[in-house]
C-alpha cells in the first residue's frame, strides 16, 4: 500500500484544507487522485534510485577484508554511495599526475565502516601496495592521541583544567611575555593545562622570524629540538623563554602538546610512550601505534618522501 504521508497534498496545508480539496465542483476528486497518483510515483523512483545504489560497503576488491569496524552500506548511516566513489577518483588522480605516491581513504559512520579505497603505493621503488595494514608517520595526529590520554587523566583527577603548569613544571614559573616593542613584561596569568590543550599558552615552534621564534632558536628550542634534545630538557629549556603573548588572549599553533606530554609524565612518572601504550592504545586496541617501529613490522612501514622543491617550482605558474 502507499504510505499515508503520500495521500497528503505537497502544498504543505493540513488535511482538509490543501489546494486539492478545496477544488469545488465534482472534477476536484480528479485532481486529488491526480496529485495523490503523481506523489506514488515520485516516492517509487526515489525507493528505485535509492535500492540501485544499495549495493554494500565501497570497499577496494583488492583490500584482503580484516577491518576493526563492522561494515555497512553507505546509505544505512545516512551517506552517498554515488558522492563516496568521487573520493576514488580524486585520489586517483592525486596520484596519477604524481604528487603524491600513495594515499590510503577510510570513512566510517556510527561505528560502521562504509569506505576504503586505495590509491598508488606505500613504496614507489618496490610498489608495495598501500593497505589497512600499512604503516604510517602520524606527525602532528600525535596531538590529539597526547591530548585524549591528558583527559584520561583528568577524569582520574591527577589534575585539573585551570591548575598553573608550574605545580609541575617549575621552569613556567615566573612566565614573562615579549612584546612587539621589544619590551618583556611578566605575563598576566600563569600557563594552564587548559592553554596547552587549546593552544593559547603563548608558546610558537620557534619556526619563524618573530623575536620570540628567534629566542626559541637560540636556546636550541627551534624546529629540530625533538631530535637532540629530550623531552624534559626541551620543555625545561623553553619554559623559561619569553612567550609570544599572555596566556590565553591569543591562539597559536605551538609545541603546546609537547610540554603537556611532559606534564603527563611527570604526574604519573611514565614515560609518554608508556603512558599511551597504557591510557590509549591498549584500550583501544590500537596494537600497531607508537614512536617506534618494531624489527618485525618493517616491511609494513611506508617509505617517506619529501617535496621536489625544483621541480614544483617549475611547474607553478609564472
Amino acid at each position: 500500500g502507499i504510505p499515508r504521508a503520500l495521500l497528503d497534498c505537497w502544498c504543505g496545508a493540513p488535511p482538509g484544507r490543501c489546494c486539492a480539496s478545496r477544488m469545488a465542483g465534482p472534477r476536484g476528486g480528479h485532481v486529488l487522485a491526480a496529485a495523490t497518483a503523481v506523489a506514488a510515483a515520485v516516492a517509487l523512483l526515489a525507493l528505485i534510485r535509492r535500492r540501485r545504489h544499495l549495493q554494500g560497503p565501497l570497499i577496494d576488491a583488492d583490500l584482503d577484508g580484516t577491518w576493526p569496524l563492522p561494515l555497512a552500506q553507505p546509505e544505512a548511516v545516512g551517506l552517498s554511495t554515488q558522492r563516496l566513489s568521487e573520493i576514488s577518483r580524486w585520489s586517483d588522480g592525486w596520484v596519477g599526475s604524481g604528487k603524491l605516491p600513495g594515499l590510503f581513504t577510510a570513512i566510517a559512520r556510527r561505528g560502521k565502516l562504509v569506505y576504503a579505497h586505495s590509491s598508488g603505493s606505500a613504496d614507489v621503488a618496490s610498489g608495495s601496495p598501500l593497505t589497512q595494514h600499512t604503516l604510517v608517520r602520524l606527525y602532528s595526529l600525535t596531538k590529539p592521541l597526547v591530548s585524549v590520554c591528558a583527559m584520561v587523566l583528568y577524569e582520574k583527577g591527577l589534575f585539573q583544567l585551570d591548575e598553573p603548569v608550574s605545580h609541575h613544571l617549575p621552569s613556567f614559573a615566573n612566565a614573562r611575555v615579549l612584546l612587539a616593542s621589544g619590551e618583556i613584561v611578566p605575563a598576566e596569568r600563569e600557563v594552564t593545562v587548559h592553554h596547552l590543550l587549546t593552544h593559547t599558552a603563548g608558546l610558537t615552534y620557534g619556526d619563524s622570524d618573530t623575536a620570540v621564534d628567534e629566542a626559541y632558536k637560540a636556546a636550541g628550542c627551534g624546529w629540530d629540538a625533538p631530535y637532540h634534545l629530550s623531552l624534559s630538557d626541551f620543555v625545561d629549556r623553553i619554559g623559561r623563554l619569553p612567550l609570544a603573548f599572555h596566556p590565553g588572549e591569543s591562539w597559536r599553533y605551538s609545541y603546546a602538546t609537547d610540554v603537556l606530554g611532559r606534564l603527563l609524565e611527570v604526574v604519573t612518572g611514565l614515560p609518554l610512550d608508556d603512558l599511551l601504550a597504557q591510557e590509549v592504545f591498549g584500550p583501544l586496541g590500537m596494537v600497531d601505534s607508537g614512536f617506534h617501529v618494531s624489527h618485525d613490522k618493517l616491511g609494513r612501514f611506508a617509505a617517506l618522501y619529501e617535496v621536489d622543491e625544483e621541480e614544483s617550482d617549475a611547474a607553478a605558474p609564472a
